[in-house]
């Protein structure tokens, strides 16, 4: 397995609509390996809980996800998923601002909306298809994740842009909050 260099914001392949894999493209070993070596650069990175194939140059409808507790979230269920031709198709809520950061992004915080509750169907790494409805810190890491797949970043769904803040002043904002 390797290590994927990330892309950032202002490279062209982050603003596209990813490419959907047919059931053949996602069992090919080149996909097999290529969905190995996202998580792996997720995890030895230790770039957050998610991982889309454009962060790491390739305009694919894959994610990976690796979700687990921290001392800010230490409730957090681990998850480990991979996340192929996602589709969200319902929302059970309003949208409301959430802190968000984008390893695309570099030092930067902001209060994206997004949905608390979403209904998704996705295919898994051997093209199984799945549908789910996902809520919390789950739901919303997906969003971010989907959003990635179709050309879209957190920034566009910042709506109050005085919101966002270096990474440095959100760990002051969580420690005033666990405190």
């Amino acid at each position: 397995m390797k290590i994927l260099r990330r892309t950032q914001f202002g490279n062209p392949i982050l603003r596209l609509k990813a490419k959907q894999l047919s059931d053949a493209e996602i069992k090919s070993p080149e996909i097999q390996e290529f969905i190995k070596d996202l998580h792996y650069t997720l995890e030895s990175k230790k770039y957050g809980v998610g991982l889309a194939a454009p962060q790491v140059g390739q305009s694919l409808a894959i994610t990976a996800i690796g979700v687990k507790p921290t001392p800010t979230r230490p409730d957090l269920k681990p998850e480990k998923l991979t996340i192929i031709n996602p589709e969200i198709i319902e929302y059970y809520s309003k949208r409301s601002g959430m802190w968000e950061a984008c390893i695309s992004g570099s030092d930067m915080y902001g209060k994206a909306m997004r949905y608390k509750k979403i209904r998704m169907r996705w295919q898994d790494k051997n093209a199984i298809r799945q549908e789910k409805d996902l809520d919390g810190f789950l739901a919303h890491v997906l969003q971010h994740e989907v959003d990635h797949l179709n050309g879209i970043l957190f920034v566009d769904r910042v709506k109050d842009s005085k919101t966002f803040i270096t990474f440095s002043e959100y760990k002051k904002l969580l420690k005033q909050k666990n405190s």
